[in-house]
């Protein structure tokens, strides 16, 4: 069970540091804009459409990562106090009945989102009118991996109740 985790968890983490490097596409992106806008005058119809697909992306791809991490939001006033077993409990019995059921609904609506964006080569309402499928493919792709972390998170809860130190 260990291995299992570690190797989620190292796919996640390449994922996680991969995809956060879009941030200096982002940045470049954004910048070129500021140049072209400020000093010469000649908005581009492009970046505005860009930087919002990258920072999507980017967003979307850190969801797993921001899991490992213990980075999402988390009330534990109670559960802090309570003996790990326990704490192993809870959080197993949430996953299954709150995190799973919730990520599969995700992944599947995003799934057919995707699909009809591909089917009709969906493009952005605006005079650049880019193509956007192949950017709106990165939601279920990021639910994906976001269950994937859970499935780690969960095996560590079933630690936790056995007692083994993850």
């Amino acid at each position: 069970m260990e291995k299992l985790i570690k190797l989620i968890e190292s796919v996640t983490e390449w994922v996680g540091k991969a995809f956060s490097f879009s941030i200096y596409l982002l940045l470049v992106v954004v910048v070129y804009e500021v140049i072209s806008r400020k000093l010469f005058g000649k908005p581009t119809v492009w970046a505005f459409d860009l930087s919002n697909m990258l920072y999507g992306v980017m967003f979307l791809m850190g969801f797993g990562y921001t899991l490992k991490h213990k980075m999402h939001v988390g009330i534990d006033i109670i559960t802090a106090k309570l003996n790990p077993k326990v704490q192993g409990w809870i959080a197993a019995v949430s996953y299954l009945v709150l995190f799973f059921p919730f990520l599969i609904i995700a992944i599947k609506a995003s799934s057919v989102f995707a699909m009809q964006s591909w089917q009709g080569l969906e493009r952005v309402q605006s005079p650049w009118g880019a193509p956007v499928y192949h950017f709106k493919t990165f939601l279920p792709v990021s639910f994906g991996f976001l269950l994937l972390q859970g499935v780690a998170e969960f095996l560590k809860a079933i630690q936790q109740i056995r007692g083994v130190r993850v």
